[in-house]
């Protein structure tokens, strides 16, 4: 067979022989190209799936998988081109007929080659790696990023940094001579660079391009804020690219150069020319600086790294330009706080180094390039120190804490002389006096607030006005919020803006991409607000206006303006509870709790009920508030937010639902507070009554709210015509409104009414169409998540897509661990144990009912009970399995207690189905009729779509005919709720 070529580091290409394929569609190059990278090991379905599918999933993946292979084979002409293997599937291709994997291989033979000293063997091994990328190196390669997008940004760094070990390498081979053995050639090149004392660590990308940039032009300027690592950045450059220069890289620090005349005899003196006095002596005169500098450096190659320019911007500034004019073999690397701008100049922005993620472990976290430095760093200083599941919370609190900065980093990892990681995780309150270096350091680079102060002194007073003030905000400024802060002072409201700008070209802000907000480093901002006179002046002007700006869109998040309200809170949560911890300390109880309250809607919206708990309480714990409307409101939602997390306050909530359902003047969406009250202290008839009378009003938003609430009192009560009457309204209503959240909450309903018709195809839809509209703005939290995987579970075990189900289990139980919830792994647990248990697994089954029951202890929220009730009928369902009549009517005994305690009918119906399962083990075929009535009757509706159930009713009508089956079932159907739910106990012996 002749072999297969797959090239993807352009336009994908595929051939055989010469002869070119055709391979059609996005997901079937996505299929290939994943194959591809793969070099002829086997892929998993699962990993395949997310290369074809990165959004959604198609309903069955595994037959979808399957499709799009046989696709496959047919459009490269060999069936054994793909085959089915233990672990996947496998694309039959050598690695070296893969250009991705060709590079790869061509670029780590290279640079081995290069740092083994045999330049002219890595030049070659480096020539033909570039030649694979063609005119587009350093950019991502389309076919790859669309099947691997991580692979596709690692391999654009890589080729970024082959292209600069090839310029090394080239230049290394120019000046060996013929006869001389590569790997013994020692090259002199002049020039005067710091050996490095430490590893340089991160910023590969960054030094990567820098050469890109040096090979396109002529100035390069780093610029970063103080401590960003631009020096050392600058000469790691530097020396991999010295050899490039005839004349050698030279570095002139103009640190301690204090005059701007002397820029030019310090740039003479640093690259080791003679004539600096008289040129000191003749920079006196303007204009003659360039000049004189430019005869010296006539005919030179040279790369010139200008060290510290910020202090001597104009100066430095000019001198560069008239070098590049009149000396074309000079080339300028250059570091500042803030750009040269002239023309030509290309920047290379340092922010912080890469942060581990929220969520990371020890090894994902260790990936961080501030994790990296902060431990290498450690390590030299404390041997036995490692990155560990013990030390790895406090270290993630220093880097973060730290900003990733790299000098604030090494700064840190040097008290660990001393300092145990906690003891200085626990110090950073005070990093401008915990920090501070060796005496071998430069001045401004001794304590971590020397660095800033060299930045600070540079500002006039407007700017440092401007900086001193926006510090006081933790969640970055805007124009509007710097301008509202600056009221009082010299500084016109019209020049903010322009001020604003000014220092993000002095690198003490940093401008958020996509957005007009500034960002400014939490190191920064503790210098900022030490050199206000009076910060509580300014926090006050900013609780100010964070507390309007909560007022002007807390009505906004439940309307049209939903989506763009919902991004401006998020963008100033920090700043907005930055001001509402300002009222709490000023003992304003009243300013805090109207912020808490308008806040709360927003909580709701995004699932922080953690915080809502917190910062509503801390608002309430205020001394000296007032018994009005507002604190109540507060206090009521205070309370429902705790009942959620498992404690609940009762009696208080008796007497808030009394006075707020007496209340005339709440604001609108306030006035559900007391029948919501009402409905969490299972007054449901009470409950309906006021959600009735809002239900009928005029304000369309709280009629859909009432709408929602009422259809989940009737699923509940097993009512299902009057919950899709009140579903289909809050559907109407809030659409109308143009409220995303309630639509989000009322489809998954209507998605249940459809499952139990047995249309599955619509209840998928519903689903599809309320996790849409969440995901417009992130609505639904950990446990909310868990919640709706749980009902995509089981709407994909009822369609039969196994593959799929498990699959989003694995997720689903990856969420629940992040949340730290108990009650969601034992809901999780549970679910799988049934699931396993009807793939034909009861050992597996079993351990997952133990560790939910395990974990009931810990579950204390209101869907405990529910799921004790689920518990229960698992273990009965696998006591049936093995026909353990007895050990199942136990389990059922104990789901049936838990469900009566949880006040929900439908949960009592599937212990009444699994009651029916029992009766029929013990062929009682009628009493197993009568209980499938009862469960539909429990639940409002028979669930057509129901596999346990269905499977009851064939076996029930073999045995009793249509008709007895019939007569028994209506028998069942025929109770009333409250005797339903007596029928449905297991222990009864009277419902024959």
């Amino acid at each position: 067979m002749d072999r297969l070529r797959i090239a993807a580091l352009g336009t994908l290409r595929v051939s055989r022989d010469e002869t070119d394929l055709t391979v059609a569609g996005s997901r079937l190059r996505a299929l290939l190209v994943r194959l591809a990278l793969a070099g002829g090991h086997p892929v998993a379905p699962p990993v395949l799936a997310g290369a074809i599918w990165s959004g959604e999933p198609p309903a069955d993946p595994a037959h979808a998988l399957q499709a799009l292979v046989s696709r496959l084979r047919r459009a490269l002409g060999e069936p054994g081109d793909v085959v089915q293997v233990a672990g996947g599937y496998r694309l039959a291709v050598d690695p070296a007929d893969v250009d991705v994997l060709r590079f790869e291989q061509l670029a780590a033979a290279g640079r081995s080659r290069l740092h083994a000293g045999d330049p002219r063997a890595a030049a070659a091994a480096l020539t033909e790696a570039v030649a694979l990328w063609g005119d587009q190196p350093g950019l991502e390669p389309v076919p790859v990023a669309a099947a691997a997008p991580a692979v596709a940004t690692r391999l654009a760094r890589l080729s970024a940094e082959v292209v600069a070990d090839l310029a090394e390498a080239k230049a290394l081979t120019d000046r060996v001579e013929a006869e001389t053995t590569p790997a013994r050639a020692e090259v002199t090149v002049p020039g005067r660079l710091p050996a490095p004392s430490t590893s340089f660590v991160g910023r590969d990308g960054d030094r990567a391009r820098i050469g890109l940039l040096l090979d396109a032009g002529r100035l390069v300027t780093v610029v970063g804020p103080g401590g960003a690592g631009k020096t050392r950045l600058a000469v790691e450059a530097a020396r991999r690219r010295r050899h490039g220069y005839r004349d050698g890289a030279w570095l002139v620090d103009l640190a301690s150069i204090t005059e701007p005349a002397k820029v030019g005899a310090a740039v003479l003196a640093g690259i080791g020319l003679r004539g600096a006095t008289m040129f000191e002596a003749r920079g006196r005169v303007p204009g003659d600086e360039p000049a004189v500098l430019a005869e010296r450096l006539a005919g030179r190659e040279i790369l010139l790294l200008l060290d510290n320019c910020e202090h001597l911007i104009d100066a430095a500034a000019r001198l560069v330009e008239g070098l590049l004019i009149r000396c074309p073999g000079v080339r300028v690397l250059a570091t500042s706080r803030e750009p040269l701008a002239i023309g030509g100049e290309a920047l290379v922005p340092l922010g912080p180094l890469t942060l581990p993620g929220p969520d990371d472990g020890v090894t994902e976290a260790r990936r961080a390039a501030a994790v990296r430095l902060f431990v290498e760093r450690a390590a030299a200083v404390r041997p036995k120190f490692v990155l560990d599941r013990k030390t790895l919370p406090d270290v993630l609190r220093v880097v973060r804490g730290l900003d990733g900065m790299p000098l604030a980093l090494e700064l840190a990892a040097a008290r660990l002389r001393a300092l145990s990681p906690r003891e200085l995780a626990d110090r950073l309150t005070d990093r401008l006096g915990l920090l501070s270096g060796d005496d071998a350091s430069p001045a401004r680079h001794r304590t971590l607030r020397a660095v800033i102060g060299w930045s600070w002194e540079l500002l006039g007073e407007p700017e440092r006005t401007v900086a001193e003030r926006v510090a006081v905000l933790p969640g970055g400024v805007t124009a509007a919020s710097a301008t509202a802060i600056c009221a009082g002072t010299a500084v016109p409201p019209a020049e903010v803006p322009e001020l604003l700008a000014g220092l993000v070209d002095r690198s003490l802000l940093q401008l958020v991409p996509d957005s007009d907000r500034y960002r400014m480093l939490e190191t920064i901002r503790d210098y900022g607000i030490a050199q206000l006179a009076d910060p509580g002046v300014v926090r006050d002007l900013a609780a100010g206006y964070f507390e309007a700006l909560t007022g002007r869109h807390d009505s906004r998040l439940r309307g049209p303006g939903q989506l763009t309200a919902l991004r401006l809170v998020t963008a100033e949560y920090d700043n907005v509870l930055a001001a509402l911890r300002r009222r709490c300390d000023n003992g304003d109880a009243g300013a805090a709790v109207r912020l808490a309250l308008r806040l709360a809607w927003y909580w709701q919206l995004v699932g922080r009920e953690a915080d809502a708990v917190y910062w509503l309480g801390e608002a309430l714990a205020v001394p000296g508030g007032e018994p009005t409307a507002d604190r109540a409101c507060a206090e009521a939602i205070h309370l429902l937010s705790r009942a959620v997390a498992g404690t609940a306050d009762r009696s208080r909530m008796r007497e808030l639902a009394d006075r707020l359902s007496a209340e005339t003047e709440l604001p609108g969406h306030h006035r559900a507070l007391g029948p919501v009250l009402l409905m969490f202290l299972d007054e449901d008839a009470a409950a309906l009554a006021g959600f009735e009378e809002l239900a009928v009003g005029d304000d369309l938003w709280l009629a859909g709210l009432a709408r929602l609430f009422r259809a989940q009192l009737a699923e509940n009560a097993g009512e299902l015509d009057q919950m899709r009457t009140d579903v289909e309204a809050a559907l109407a209503g809030f659409r109308r409104a143009g409220d995303r959240w309630g639509q989000a909450a009322a489809l998954p309903l209507r998605a249940q009414l459809r499952q139990y018709a047995g249309d599955l195809d619509g209840a998928l839809t519903d689903l599809r169409e309320a996790r849409a509209l969440a995901a417009e703005f992130g609505s639904l939290g950990l446990a909310d998540q868990v919640h709706s995987d749980l009902r995509w579970i089981d709407l994909h075990l009822r369609r039969g897509e196994v593959g799929t189900a498990e699959a989003m289990l694995g997720a689903a139980r990856e969420r629940a661990v992040r949340a730290a919830s108990a009650e969601m792994l034992v809901l999780l647990d549970t679910r799988e144990a049934e699931f396993r248990l009807r793939l034909g697994d009861p050992a597996r089954a079993r351990r997952l009912l133990d560790d939910a029951e395990r974990g009931l202890p810990g579950a204390t929220g209101l869907s405990s009970n529910h799921a004790r009730t689920l518990i229960g009928c698992v273990r009965a369902a696998l006591c049936l399995e093995r026909a353990d009549a007895a050990g199942a009517e136990q389990s059922l005994r104990t789901a049936y207690a838990a469900g009566t305690a949880a006040r929900d009918l439908p949960v009592l119906g599937v212990v009444a189905v699994h009651s029916a399962a029992l009766a029929q083990l013990r062929d009682r075929h009628r009493e197993a009729a009568v209980l499938l009535g009862v469960a539909s009757r429990l639940r409002g509706a028979r669930d057509h779509s129901d596999p346990l159930g269905n499977r009851i009713d064939r076996r029930a009508r073999a045995a009793l005919g249509d008709d007895g089956f019939g007569t028994a079932y209506a028998e069942g159907w025929n109770l009333d709720p409250r005797t339903a739910a007596a029928a449905a106990d297991p222990g009864r012996r009277d419902r024959i």
